[in-house]
Parts: structure tokens; sequence; C-alpha cells
């Protein structure tokens, strides 16, 4: 009997079809059936009073009045928690209808729907109660009801979004995805294709954090246009498409009582409170609460009077458009929010990256990131005027240890590109020595010449062995005294035809220094993804399983892929500082126009983020300094203590690398002022091997 129906459940099911749709607020419906469990395992009813802000959003989305909902605000609103959870709640409970939750890969979807989905179902009784009785109707990514409604957790591509029809398509992390799916277009657009069919009950929600760089850097607020956001990609062009509400609170002091946005402007940094705009008055922390559950959300277009009434005209669209920042989020501190981002200009002043300061600014404060430019345009005219009378091959006084970085060029003019940078504390550099191998005379320079192919000719790679890694350079004290290589980059990557044999040589090339115990010395290169969130980055790269492999790559050589573009925005801040000292690039005069216009050829589009070459001219100049900064991070010299740096990077006569003029490496004596230098405690910094 156990494979047959029976007739309560098929009564149960038949009256699940034919039950008509509950008439009340989205949010309601959400408050009467969900559970929300907390990753400590604890159990409460959502309340709309935690994160008031989101009743609107999501009684919006119950809406007949509107196509689509945009959601854009920091982490720690609730939003996920509100727009997603909660509609689906909804629908589940109050108006039944085939949906789908895209996330931003398959992998967040399957912990979405671990995590969120089934544990909601499983703790909300009435929405237990709706689920289907069939296994074979639920698992991972598929959830099927009673009333016959599905529900998809699922990932952006072509076959999600560009084939069935649904009555409601949720997309978080919005900002995340890329802007092009699978060349269909965006996943909002696709998103609304498949709602159209429902008319009026479709549903399409976008949220998101920002995360999209500000494409007009010289973009000013309009004066007409109080709500509008800065012209980006992504959320906040769906956001400004809307009709743009923004969260107001009003001022609490009885003499004031103006409404204003809790946002950055509104917000004192050093003191880590929100204070009103109108009268200056500082809000205390403890009134956040209050001031949440008292605010309101005002369209472009209108505005608030003392007594709360909204007097205006807004704009009219089909699409309920919202953007809230960090001082509002419930679940973030003032306190939190102004540490972190302090934290995060330090970063900056000390590397010039500017990654961990736009994650704040985007995550936490839920604004788009204006990327800094110098104060100074990069000019190779700018550069050649102030190089300085260095002597060529000499280390100048202020090195303490040198690097050397490598590109491989290929095509018809086979060469590698070698340029060697001496460096000083706090990231200050010189330009050593900058020269190309494209032939081999011999160790002795007594041969003759014998062109070089990197992509086909192993024995070429032991040039960079004898020429480059086992070079020393004079020191300019007039003492004889010689200074070696500490580390050396080299692209792994190619230029022109042959690159992936170029990467197979460069594998073998590295077994062979491991042979010799020189490994430790040299860094293989390669450019990473565009969306990294890494500077540097080690890596094993293994294809000796896959057929039709073009390189040797065995997961015994490590690998370090580059975050090009974060690095190039930190050497472009260098290249643009006017004064010596920190993170200042040190230019020689030997040098001619052609290296200062490799080092600023390349631009910087502020849309992307992306660093690129307006046309085919060499910028050889530019990707030797990020491989040299890559050296410098590896060598972890970003936190040596300079008052007790290590023995490789210390003053020349203490310098434990520094060669007599016989060749041998100079007795290093405390002096009798100072018989044992006492040091204090610094973190651990790699010691090269030489």
């Amino acid at each position: 009997m156990g494979s047959f129906a029976s007739a309560a459940m098929i009564r149960r099911d038949v009256a699940e079809l034919i039950r008509p749709p509950r008439r009340i607020r989205a949010s309601e419906a959400a408050a009467d059936v969900m559970k929300v469990v907390g990753g400590d395992g604890t159990v409460r009813d959502w309340s709309p009073d935690a994160t008031p802000y989101m009743t609107e959003p999501l009684d919006c989305m119950g809406s007949r009045r509107y196509d689509a909902v945009i959601f854009v605000g920091p982490a720690r609103t609730g939003k996920t928690n509100a727009l997603v959870d909660g509609y689906v709640a909804y629908k589940i409970e109050c108006d039944p209808g085939d949906g789908l939750i895209v996330q931003i890969s398959e992998d967040k979807a399957r912990e979405f729907s671990k995590k969120r989905i089934d544990r909601m179902l499983a703790y909300s009784p009435k929405l237990t109660a709706r689920l289907s009785p069939r296994g074979h109707d639920n698992n991972v990514h598929d959830k099927t009801f009673r009333a016959g409604n599905y529900l998809g957790i699922k990932w952006p591509s072509k076959n999600v979004l560009a084939s069935s029809d649904y009555q409601f398509v949720l997309i978080t992390d919005y900002d995340r995805i890329e802007d092009d799916v699978d060349g269909e277009g965006s996943a909002f657009l696709m998103g609304t294709k498949r709602t159209q069919t429902f008319g009026s009950t479709g549903m399409t929600l976008a949220e998101s954090s920002p995360g999209r760089l500000i494409t007009n850097e010289d973009w000013r607020q309009p004066d007409n246009e109080p709500h509008m956001a800065p012209p980006t990609s992504g959320i906040l062009d769906l956001y400004n498409q809307g009709d743009r509400r923004r969260w107001f609170w009003q001022c609490p002091q009885s003499s004031c009582r103006r409404w204003f946005m809790p946002v950055l402007e509104t917000f004192n940094l050093d003191s880590g409170v929100a204070f009103c705009p109108h009268c200056a008055c500082e809000i205390d922390p403890r009134h956040k609460r209050e001031l949440n559950l008292n605010g309101r959300w005002v369209p472009e277009g209108q505005s608030l009077t003392a007594e709360g009434e909204l007097k205006g005209t807004p704009r009219k669209t089909r699409i309920a458009s919202f953007w809230m920042e960090g001082p509002a989020a419930a679940f973030q501190t003032w306190r939190s929010l102004a540490d972190k981002l302090a934290r995060a200009e330090e970063t900056y002043q000390l590397t010039d990256s500017q990654q961990s300061l736009q994650t704040v600014i985007n995550t936490d404060w839920g604004r788009p990131y204006k990327f800094r430019r110098a104060t100074t345009q990069r000019s190779s005219q700018r550069l050649l005027d102030r190089a300085e009378q260095i002597e060529h091959r000499t280390v100048p006084v202020g090195v303490r240890f040198l690097t050397a970085s490598v590109d491989v060029q290929g095509g018809k003019n086979r060469r590698f590109v070698v340029q060697v940078h001496g460096w000083g504390p706090d990231r200050e550099t010189w330009v050593v020595d900058r020269f190309n191998i494209k032939e081999d005379r011999g160790p002795d320079n007594d041969r003759p010449p014998r062109s070089i192919s990197p992509a086909t000719q192993p024995e070429d790679w032991d040039l960079l062995t004898r020429d480059v890694l086992h070079r020393t350079y004079r020191l300019a004290d007039g003492s004889d005294r010689r200074m070696p290589i500490v580390a050396m980059g080299v692209d792994t990557g190619g230029e022109g035809d042959g690159t992936e044999s170029v990467t197979s040589q460069a594998y073998d090339w590295y077994r062979r220094l491991a042979r010799d115990g020189l490994q430790s010395r040299v860094y293989l290169f390669k450019g990473g993804s565009a969306k990294t969130m890494h500077r540097v980055r080690k890596t094993w790269p293994d294809n000796s399983g896959r057929k039709n492999r073009k390189s040797s790559a065995r997961g015994d050589v490590p690998l370090y892929l580059l975050g090009t573009d974060l690095l190039k925005d930190v050497v472009a801040q260098m290249i643009d500082r006017d004064d010596p000292g920190a993170g200042y690039i040190h230019t020689p005069h030997w040098l001619g126009r052609w290296w200062y216009e490799e080092l600023t050829y390349e631009v910087r589009d502020p849309g992307n983020g992306k660093w690129s070459r307006p046309g085919k001219r060499p910028n050889e100049a530019f990707d030797l300094c990020v491989y040299a900064l890559s050296i410098y991070i590896l060598l972890n010299a970003e936190k040596i203590d300079w008052q007790a740096p290590p023995a490789w990077a210390e003053e020349w006569d203490r310098n434990m690398l520094v060669l007599t003029p016989d060749g041998e490496t100079q007795r290093v004596e405390a002096t009798a002022a100072e018989p044992t230098r006492k040091r204090r405690k610094r973190p651990r910094v790699l010691k090269p091997r030489i």
C-alpha cells in the first residue's frame, strides 16, 4: 500500500491547486510564516522592525505596480534575508508561482540552497507543510511544492536565464556577475525576459552592494537630480533607471526636525558618529534603531515636511529602485565603519594599493568607488626632465638589495628583456640596469654570436642563470665592492608566437635551478584574471592528467599569478610621486626617451579599472616595474622593520650579501660602539639564498 497515494493526500494536493492567493502585504506574510536561522543555529521569527528599511522594498515586490525592484546597499543590511528569503516565503504561502533565484556561481547557489532556503523551509512549519511530500521533487537546486509551483536555485548562464519562463527572478550580489552572460546580455535583462509572460504579476529583483568603478571621474551631482547615482555599470545603473528612492532620517533635535540622508557626507569619521547636516548636531549611536524605525524612503522629485508628509512628483517608471548607505545598516556599528575605513586608508598610504579601500567603500559603506588619480599627469617628458645623474650599472647610495625582472619577447625580435632595480627602505627604488639578451657569445664573450629562441631552445634559459642571476654590480662608494642579485622574476607567458612553448621551457629551466639549489631566488610569473583580488598569488599548475597538454606543468613548479591591474595601480602611483622617499622611483639619465615612453605608454580605463596599450608601441619598462614590485612583495620587504632589517637588507657595511673586491662575502662585525646591536622583535622575513 506504501506505493499508492491516500485519499487524504489527494484531497490535500487538489486543495493546494485551487487555493486562492492571500491578499496581504509581502512583508506581513514574511513576518507571519518565515523563520530565520542564524549562523549559530538560533531560530527566530523574521521581524520588519529589525531592518525597517526593508519593508517598503519587499512590499513593492508584491505589488502589481512594478515590474522590477532594484536594491543597492552595503553588507549587513539584511537585504538578502528580506528580499530573497522573505519574498520566497511570501510566494510559497500566499501566491504560488514558479520562481528562480540566481546566485553568482554554482558553488554559491549550492551554499545558498543548503544554508538559507533549506533551513528556512525546515524551521518554518507553515512553509514545511507546503513542500511536496515526494522526495524526488526536492534537491539542492530544485524545490517543488504541493501547489505545483517550482523554485530553482541556479547561477547565471545562458541555459538558466534564456530558457524557461518564471513568475519571479531574484538576482543576488548583482555586481559580482559578468555584465554579459554568455554573450546574451546582462543577467537583469535576461531575467526580465523570463518574467515578461506573466505581465503585471511578474517580478524581477536585482540586489547588491556596489562593485563597479565610477566611469566618469569628472562627474558631479546634478542640482536637479539629487538622488542620481554616479555613472557606473551594474546595480547603480539599474538604480538610476528606477524611481531612485533614498533612505532618510529625521533629525532628533526638537529645534530642527529636518530630514537628511545618513551617508558618508553626514558622518564624522573622527568621532565615529553621524550628524545632521542642517543643525550640525551629532547623534548618539543609541538613537540609530529609533531613527531607522522612523525613517522614510523618498523618491527622486519628492521631499518630506517636518510632519513626514511627502510632497512633489516622483519619477514615472515601473521600476522601484532603492539605495541606502552604511550608517543606516542595522548590523553594522558606526565605530566599525569608521575603523575599517581608517585601516583601508592606512593600507593605501603604505602600499599605494586601492584594493582594500575600494572593498570597504563598496561593501561596508554601500557606495561606488572613484579611483584616486595622482595630482600630476604621467608624462614621459616630465620623468625625463627629473632624471638623475646616476652612473650606469652602479648601485646608488641608499640601495639595500637588488632584484632583476625579465620579460620574454617572441616573434621576429626574440629576446629576454632585463631590468635591474635597487631597493631601499619603504619601497623607494632605483633603476640600476636595463639590457636585452638577444644572442649568446659564450661565458667569456669570445664566441661567434648565436641567436636565441626562448620558445624552442632550452639552453637559452640558462643564460638567465649565468648572465642575470649571477650578475653583480659595483657599489657607488669607490670601494670596488659589489652587490649581487637577491631574486629574479620572469614572465612565463611570452609574447607573440610560441607562448605555450615558452611556458614549458620556463618550467624545465626552473627544475634545473632546483637541482642546483637556486630555485628559492627565482619566481615565475603569469598575469592573472582581471577579477583577481590578490596582488600576487602562489599556484602549482598541473596539467599532467589532461589530454593534448601543451605545457609541462606537473604540479612541481610554483607559478605566481599577478593581479596586474592592482600592481600597475601601485606602480603608477610610484611614478607620479615627485619627492624622493617612500615609494619613489629614481630614474637615471642614461636611459633614452624610448624607456620613459615605455614606462608611461599604458593607460587606465576608469570604467573597468584595466590597464591597456592604446596601440602597439612597447611597454616593457612598465611591465618590468610591475615584476620588480611583485618580487619586493614576495620577499616580504613591505613588512621589514628598517630600524632592524634582516642582514641581506642592511646598509652596505653590514650587508651579508655585499662582496669584497676579491669576490668574497665581506665579514660583518659589530662595531666597538655597538658590540651586540640589540634588535627589536620583527616579523619573519624571507632570507634569500645566494
